[in-house]
């Protein structure tokens, strides 16, 4: 604490007491001549922020992870080199239930993005801050926000971060008016089945759900594997409600779509939706035998788009099943480190997870040797660092953050951590 103390002076000072005053100290993280403080913070705290990341990284807690996170955007004079760091300190601060410093830092990082110069850069910064926004109920500057941006991908995006956000509160109808706006059918669609992905992975089944709701949404797209998947993520929903009949029927009408699908990452995904739909049925020979032709059709997938993506699907379905070390095995076989990146945090966000996070993250640690880029090491061990603290690995955590190079690097990671802390 006292080295917290020492360290919070000038701009640094403003965030600091953010992250370690009182939830009800009315403290305000803003400040008008943003430029003066910064210099000023600059001059007084040569990189103060590495000291107070050591000391964190010996005795890890929330406090210190959130302060030292800040203190790095303090020090840091670029816009587009804070930003990332005050989003996901905003959203760390939405997850711990602080709203008015994730209000506070969202502010911020809404500045940072907005500073940035680049309008391509600037959008790409927008598009993230919109489900953060939401999630403390500002949903109506985020529908504002997403709704002029100008690149129709991100704007899709967008609103799909903003229904993800209102399902995460509660808010199924709301989530699906967002899903309305989404102009590009395929991206809807998209959207529409990552929602139903995260219901079902976060056991969201009480009566209220309207699935069918959801399952008419399906019913009028045209995308074979993206409705064949939405369709057994309802399944294992409807399984966990009690409804095993409708879940049956369900399992039944997706297995319909293997006869159009004929490449193999397409096959394999279905497969592992159809193996984690048998799973929630109870029907482990069925689910035995479809995790069996996910792994074996994921391994044969030579994209280097679709292989991680589909090997991710089969890799779930294999840990739930308890088949942990084909699993590591299978996920190893990913080559590349931002392919890796994207796999460790994809796998992280899913239940029953940490033994295949676990084991990956030492395998990604064996291929930085082979990297010459800091700045991909450092990609790489901060997807590392967020895995892990999803899946409660702290120790393992704190090791990676340790290891990044980059003061901003570890500042992200320390923010993203502090909400497993």
């Amino acid at each position: 604490m006292t080295l917290l103390k020492t360290a919070c002076t000038g701009f640094a000072a403003f965030l600091c007491m953010a992250a370690s005053a009182p939830a009800d100290s009315g403290f305000r993280a803003v400040a008008k001549d943003r430029p003066t403080l910064l210099a000023q913070a600059e001059l007084e705290t040569p990189k103060a922020s590495a000291q107070m990341i050591e000391s964190c990284l010996e005795n890890p807690n929330r406090t210190c992870a959130l302060a030292s996170a800040l203190l790095v955007t303090a020090e840091e004079e670029l816009p587009i080199a804070r930003v990332d760091t005050l989003i996901a300190l905003g959203k760390s601060f939405a997850r711990i239930g602080d709203q008015d410093r994730a209000a506070q830092t969202l502010d911020l990082a809404l500045e940072a993005a907005r500073d940035i110069g680049i309008s391509i850069g600037t959008e790409q910064k927008l598009a993230l801050i919109v489900g953060p926004l939401t999630e403390i109920g500002r949903s109506e500057e985020a529908i504002a926000i997403a709704s002029d941006l100008n690149d129709r991908f991100l704007k899709a995006d967008a609103f799909g971060e903003i229904a993800l956000a209102e399902a995460r509160r509660g808010n199924i109808a709301a989530a699906l008016d967002h899903l309305d706006r989404i102009t590009e059918p395929l991206l809807a669609l998209r959207s529409t089945v990552s929602m139903i992905e995260w219901l079902a992975n976060e056991d969201q089944n009480d009566a209220d759900l309207p699935v069918s709701a959801l399952m008419d949404r399906l019913d009028n797209l045209d995308h074979d594997l993206l409705k064949a998947l939405g369709e057994t993520r309802l399944a294992r929903i409807e399984a966990e409600r009690g409804q095993p009949e409708t879940a049956r029927d369900l399992i039944a009408k997706a297995s319909e779509a293997l006869g159009a699908l004929s490449l193999n990452h397409e096959r394999a995904r279905l497969y592992a939706g159809l193996a984690l739909a048998s799973q929630a049925l109870g029907d482990q020979a069925s689910y035995e035998d479809y995790a069996d032709r996910a792994a074996n059709l994921a391994a044969g997938v030579r994209s280097d788009y679709d292989r991680p993506i589909a090997i991710a699907d089969a890799v779930h379905a294999l840990t739930l099943g308890g088949h942990i070390d084909r699993a590591a095995k299978l996920a190893q076989s990913v080559t590349g480190l931002r392919e890796q990146s994207a796999l460790i945090r994809r796998l992280a966000a899913l239940p029953g997870s940490r033994p295949i996070v676990q084991a990956l993250s030492d395998h990604l640690l064996a291929l930085l040797t082979e990297e010459d880029s800091r700045f991909e090491r450092d990609r790489a061990r901060v997807a590392m660092a967020e895995a892990l603290g999803d899946v409660a690995a702290i120790e393992q955590a704190t090791r990676i953050i340790a290891a990044i190079e980059s003061d901003d690097a570890q500042g992200q990671a320390l923010a993203v951590l502090a909400r497993s802390l």
